[in-house]
């Protein structure tokens, strides 16, 4: 436990208010409650949102950030293995069969900025419609073609520059999410004393 605190206080400060990781979890999954009922009022309104939903996702909004989540879900975990990295044992999300845990918590850092901010701009721009999108037994998912505007719209945003705050110079957020994979590699090897969590203004 005590390892596992250590490498989440690296990631976050707030952890020292916590006294045990499934207090932390508690924290997270209340704020990420609150933040997705804010939605609503940045949203068109032809696209109704009242909560995150994802499986199934229950209406195109939710649609669109499971989809959204699902691209960066696979960069993170090929970057982690890219770093020798085991993407299962995660911290922040608990080891669970089937998943890779590490790549979720690896996620947090970027979801905000690249995941939602596609999904905004694409819904607020006109960019997708709901008649982009289709129904099966109960869960929504984009048409094909559709489909392909989400992806160019999230490659675009993949291959947008950022100053690093942390090496301070100019990135995409493509090499960002390859470059904190790296920090949690020298964090947990020792060869740097905290883990510097990625932040954007």
């Amino acid at each position: 436990m005590h390892s596992t605190l250590k490498w989440l206080d690296g990631l976050f400060a707030p952890v020292s208010v916590s006294r045990t990781v499934d207090e932390l979890r508690g924290y997270e999954g209340a704020s990420t409650a609150r933040y997705f009922q804010a939605w609503a009022a940045f949203l068109p309104a032809e696209f109704p949102f009242e909560r995150r939903s994802t499986r199934p996702p229950l209406n195109p909004v939710n649609a669109c950030i499971s989809f959204g989540s699902t691209l960066l879900y696979h960069e993170a975990v090929a970057f982690l293995h890219s770093h020798g990295l085991d993407p299962a044992l995660g911290t922040l999300h608990s080891t669970e069969d089937g998943r890779w845990s590490l790549a979720l918590d690896l996620m947090e850092e970027f979801r905000p900025i690249i995941v939602d901010s596609v999904v905004l701009t694409l819904l607020n721009n006109g960019m997708l419609t709901p008649k982009d999108f289709i129904t099966e037994l109960g869960a929504y998912r984009l048409k094909n073609e559709p489909r392909k505007v989400f992806l160019t719209r999230f490659e675009e945003r993949l291959n947008e520059e950022v100053t690093h705050p942390v090496f301070g110079y100019k990135v995409k957020y493509r090499r960002c999410i390859e470059l904190q994979a790296r920090l949690i590699a020298k964090y947990l090897t020792g060869e740097i004393e905290e883990y510097p969590p990625f932040t954007s203004r």
